[in-house]
């Protein structure tokens, strides 16, 4: 009985280790995947955000900044 539950436990070992190890794999090349994702969205907006005519109109204007007043 006692061979019996060691092999057992040994095959179960085994069997989630290879588990354990397929799930990191997996979840490392969710977060590869997320990473490219976000770094190419956000090439996208500031590509569309920084044109050269909206760069040149800004510089242009003469201000930098908008100031406002919060009255509270």
């Amino acid at each position: 009985m006692r061979a019996v539950l060691v092999d057992l436990r040994n095959n179960l070992r085994d069997t989630l280790r290879h588990q354990k190890e397929e799930i990191g794999y997996n979840l490392a090349a969710l977060q590869y995947i997320r990473q490219q994702y976000e770094s190419q969205r956000t090439a996208q907006y500031y590509e569309e955000d920084m044109s050269e005519e909206k760069v040149r109109l800004r510089l242009t204007e003469g201000k930098k900044r908008k100031r406002i007043n919060i009255t509270a």
